[in-house]
């Protein structure tokens, strides 16, 4: 080749390579959006990569044959609702990151005061808020740039509520040594995104929340074209994310906003997969009995009871059954008559024989025999402490049909002080007793939410708090779970073990 070509030749290719370096690669790897407010308006487009990440391969290369990425990647949400929603939210992370081999990066489960869904942006907010090192102090000392913290969480409801690690009331070992999800939870603060903590430096940060980005996911409605609406949003988008457009993200870390609907999220169909759903509806982190104090407190009251399978839970939601009854005009119990009130707990008894073993309906309709139960309930005071014995007494060596009640309701701590409204369900159930109950006869120590050393969010009753736990503990080990109306909750309390006596 002449001298001249072989320059000519040359030039060409340095020439290529420099448009590469200085054109192309910076294309590519534009800088990655910061964290907090200043990156939700940068959703992943289609669901597919928002920025190219420092190091690591696409999830779908995977599928190809080709090794995992070394560097290690991850995925978080945004926590809303109650035990049950937040629950469900974690469930389906862990289903993505069994698809997507990521770590996830948990935020702590919120008791008490729960809020409702809101788009991305208003749940980011929302939970930043709750760093409470931050609002104790802006409470006493108010600052201006702080106002919106305590516009979401307000200073006098700050004792309300509570975060605590998942970790406390259930274990994570099986998961990881089954499943090989690993899981980081994040307990210093409530910082997201490029500002994580809970690991250490993100590269890349890809936003995705199919309701509330047009951009996300493809529609539910096959065919329909979603715009993006204006703000504020004021019910989530039919989107959903498609696993291929999940396995896709290639992000150090993806930042979901809510992930408490399992059909938004759609995972590759495996053995593997099937597996851990069959675990997580049977005996992978269904029970919160990780934390002592708590589960050492439901283990007594089970046995004042009468032992494991020798009762009934029995969830009475009132609110929101008042407010399902086209006869009553108002939801607030309080406004109803006597009549009303007569008339609301008869239409539950019924709902209760309805749902109850038939065994136990005939039981509880049937005469007492002659026994100490039936002394006691035929006098004209009767002593509810050794009712409880009697009760127990009377199905242990009588008849082992009889229905004892363990009773959970939201309108009072304590249902024998309220005869207008619990009254005929006493009257048919004579056996039924509360938490209440059990605290005023010292059937479980009195201080146990003091035995939690590592729970130190000053002024925060933790009894209260920790109590719908203990009532979930206690309806997995019930003989039968009944819950009227029914809500989340039951569909939480098919997937306890099941346990012999």
């Amino acid at each position: 080749m002449p001298r001249t070509n072989r320059l000519v030749y040359f030039l060409g290719v340095a020439t290529f390579l420099l448009f590469l370096i200085f054109i192309v690669i910076p294309k590519l790897q534009n800088p990655t959006p910061t964290s907090y407010l200043d990156v939700q308006q940068n959703p992943v487009a289609g669901g597919g990569r928002q920025e190219q990440p420092a190091a690591g391969g696409a999830e779908g290369a995977e599928g190809k044959g080709q090794a995992p990425p070394p560097v290690p990647r991850y995925m978080s949400w945004f926590p809303h609702g109650d035990f049950t929603e937040q629950h469900e939210s974690f469930r389906n992370a862990l289903r993505i990151a069994y698809d997507t081999k990521r770590i996830i990066i948990a935020p702590m489960l919120r008791l008490g005061k729960p809020y409702p869904w809101l788009p991305f942006n208003q749940l980011a907010q929302r939970y930043e808020a709750q760093e409470k090192t931050i609002l104790r102090r802006i409470c006493k000392t108010p600052e201006a740039a702080e106002q919106w913290r305590i516009d979401l969480e307000p200073c006098y409801s700050m004792n309300e509520w509570t975060e605590i690690p998942w970790s406390t009331l259930f274990d994570f070992t099986q998961l990881e040594a089954e499943f090989g999800i690993q899981i980081i939870e994040r307990v210093r603060d409530h910082n997201w995104g490029k500002h994580e903590s809970a690991v250490g430096f993100i590269d890349s940060v890809d936003i995705v929340d199919p309701m509330s980005f047009a951009a996300n996911g493809s529609s539910v409605e096959h065919g329909e074209q979603i715009v993006q609406p204006p703000e504020p949003l004021r019910k989530p988008l039919k989107k959903y994310l498609s696993a291929e457009q999940l396995a896709s993200l290639d992000a150090t870390l993806v930042q979901f906003g809510a992930l408490s609907s399992a059909a938004r999220y759609r995972t590759r169909s495996s053995k593997g997969q099937s597996a851990l759903k069959r675990a997580l509806n049977s005996r992978l982190f269904v029970t919160p009995n990780n934390l002592a104090p708590v589960t050492n407190t439901a283990n007594q009251m089970i046995g004042a009871l009468g032992g494991r399978r020798r009762y009934s839970s029995l969830h009475l939601n009132l609110a929101k059954f008042i407010a399902l009854d086209a006869r009553i005009s108002t939801t607030d119990e309080s406004a109803l008559s006597s009549v009303a009130r007569k008339e609301l707990m008869n239409a539950v008894v019924l709902e209760i024989f309805g749902d109850i073993p038939i065994n136990q309906a005939v039981s509880a309709t049937m005469p007492l025999q002659s026994s100490r139960l039936s002394e006691l309930l035929s006098s004209p005071q009767v002593n509810r402490r050794q009712l409880l014995n009697a009760c127990v007494e009377y199905r242990a060596t009588i008849d082992p049909r009889y229905p004892i009640n363990y009773l959970v309701n939201d309108i009072t701590n304590d249902p024998i002080t309220r005869p207008d409204l619990f009254g005929p369900l006493m009257e048919t159930f004579p056996c039924t007793f509360s938490k209440s109950d059990m605290h005023k006869w010292n059937i479980f120590d009195p201080t146990w939410a003091y035995q939690i050393p590592h729970m130190g969010d000053q002024g925060v009753d933790y009894e209260t708090l920790l109590g719908p736990i203990i009532d979930i503990l206690m309806a997995s080990d019930a003989y039968s779970f009944f819950e009227i109306p029914q809500t989340p909750l039951t569909r939480f309390m098919r997937w306890q073990p099941k346990k012999s006596t």
